[in-house]
Order: C-alpha cells, then structure tokens, then sequence
C-alpha cells in the first residue's frame, strides 16, 4: 500500500491535468469551433449568392418572354392591317375614286 498515492496528491494531479487541459485545450476548441462558424457562414452566403443568381436569372427570361410576346403582338397588329385593314382601305378608295370618275363624265 505504500505505492499508491495519497488523496491530497491524487486531487493535486487532477487539479495540474485541469489546470493543462484548459490551457491547451480551450483555445485549440475555440479555434475548431471559430472555423466550423466562419465554414457555415461561407457555405450560407455561397446559398444565397445561388438562390439571388437563380431570382436574377429567372427574372432576365421573365422580362426576355415579355419583350418577345410584346414584339408579336406588334407583329399581329402589322400582320391585320396588311392583310385586311389596307385591303379594304383600298376597295374604298377605288370606289370613291369611280363613283367620282362616273359622276364626272
């Protein structure tokens, strides 16, 4: 029994071993954690600079698909007229312009 150690050296090892596992430990913990942090907020904004691309994106081929649907309709309403509106403009026209030939002679 003479090799075992006593109580009052037993809780002063325990207090040396917390005494050096809070000088080596912590700081290394905090590190660890400082960059487990700073990988999330990386990892948050790459996300959002993603999801804000797809957002601009889909509002440049929203705008692209309004311009092109505006563009057709003016291409209809071009389309109308030549094929019927000035047609009849014409017709029109021909009458009056006989109407008046044969009311002149």
């Amino acid at each position: 029994m003479a090799d075992e150690p006593t109580m009052g050296e037993v809780i002063r090892t325990m207090q040396a071993l917390n005494a050096r596992l809070d000088r080596f430990s912590a700081p290394e913990v905090y590190a660890f954690q400082h960059e487990q942090v700073l990988t999330e907020i990386r990892e948050i904004q790459a996300e959002r600079a993603a999801e804000r691309q797809a957002r601009e994106e889909k509002e440049r081929r929203e705008d692209e698909a309004k311009r092109d649907a505006e563009a057709k309709r003016q291409a209809d309403r071009r389309l109308i007229f030549s094929v019927l509106i000035a047609p009849i403009v014409v017709l029109l026209l021909q009458l009056y312009l006989s109407a008046r030939l044969a009311a002149g002679s």
